[in-house]
């Protein structure tokens, strides 16, 4: 079977393409944003229909296949676009999280006017031979912003001028960092900690937290240690 034989072109997925009645395009991107049926109805302006007749007819349009192919396609894509974005925010906290202090600063040589040998006294006899001994020292110094890649200068924060006019970075907080990972990951989260103390419980203790459990719900519940022990074989 040839591309041109089937219903759907090969590499086009259902939906993908904006419907051709504006209105039902409209109310596809509505009910895509998770807005109710009656009230993505209403927005189309049929604003005289009571709620019932809303509902029904927003039900009668959502139902028709190219509709609910479109929802389904933009709904898809608004999930994968927010999956997309944590993804971004998560490689973000990782590189400040990661962040060397030693790629934002280099040495450099320089002369040290305090050494004795650096005394411009100090020359040779022959005056066109005059020449002063200097001793050079390394100091460390930020490198400048310009030689940084893209990608490593995104990791400061601030910048402040020193007394030479040098720009000396402040990279992004590492503790801030953890923290948003650790909540973005569930990392220690309530859900983690509640996990934890249930599997630190005590039969007795269990026992009892499903007690109180059920009475808050209002359910009646015999409980007692019998499923607590293990169960005997047959001699």
């Amino acid at each position: 079977m040839s591309e041109k034989d089937v219903l759907v072109p090969l590499g086009i997925s259902p939906g993908s393409k904006p419907l051709k009645h504006s209105k039902w395009e409209r109310y596809a991107r509505y009910r895509a944003q998770a807005l109710p049926r009656i009230v993505a109805f209403r927005k189309l302006g049929n604003y005289a229909a009571n709620d019932k007749i809303a509902h029904n007819n927003a039900s009668r349009l959502e139902n028709k296949p190219s509709v609910k192919d479109r929802i389904n396609y933009l709904t898809k894509q608004a999930e994968e676009r927010i999956a997309e974005k944590r993804a971004r925010i998560e490689k973000r906290l990782w590189s400040i999280h990661e962040a060397n202090i030693q790629d934002f600063f280099t040495t450099e040589n320089d002369l040290d006017p305090t050494d004795a040998s650096s005394n411009p006294a100090e020359k040779t006899n022959n005056p066109d031979q005059q020449k002063v001994a200097v001793s050079p020292r390394a100091r460390v110094v930020p490198r400048p912003l310009t030689d940084l890649a893209p990608e490593t200068a995104k990791l400061i924060e601030d910048v402040t001028i020193d007394s030479k006019g040098r720009a000396v970075p402040k990279l992004y907080s590492k503790t801030w960092a953890n923290a948003e990972l650790r909540k973005m990951l569930n990392i220690g989260g309530q859900k983690e900690r509640e996990q934890i103390d249930v599997s630190r419980l005590s039969d007795a203790e269990l026992i009892q937290q499903l007690a109180d459990q059920a009475k808050e719900l209002g359910i009646d519940i015999d409980l007692n240690y019998t499923f607590a022990q293990p169960k005997k074989t047959d001699e």
